[in-house]
């Protein structure tokens, strides 16, 4: 989405977003960078899934000039990502993975009552 903040901010002092690489956790995903003149937007994507003691997130951050906010919920896998467009607004990934976490649990849940119906 084209702002006039986003607009003014080409001309001025560049976006500042928190990125990382395909961290297990947000702590590691803390380091400021700042942004190209042409990107506009902070992404956080998440990706999680599993089952029990084998189930991991995936986190990753960047400065990006397109961004597409999404969700996806299955049984034993979640994915999403989050878009902001001001200075250091993607900081929370450990709600990202909190939620997704939160999500994966109730699903296995389900999962195992259904299971032991059927039996």
């Amino acid at each position: 989405m084209w702002t006039e903040e986003s607009s003014s901010r080409i001309n001025s002092n560049p976006l500042q977003c928190y990125t990382c690489t395909s961290q297990s956790s947000n702590t590691n995903c803390l380091t400021p960078t700042n942004c190209s003149s042409t990107d506009t937007t902070c992404m956080t994507s998440v990706v999680a899934g599993g089952l029990g003691s084998l189930s991991g997130a995936t986190i990753t951050k960047s400065c990006t000039n397109v961004c597409v906010a999404t969700g996806v919920n299955l049984v034993i896998f979640t994915s999403g990502t989050y878009c902001c467009n001001t200075t250091l607004c993607n900081v929370n990934g450990a709600s990202s993975v909190k939620s997704t976490y939160t999500i994966l649990a109730g699903a296995l849940g389900l999962l195992g009552v259904l299971l032991k119906q059927s039996l």
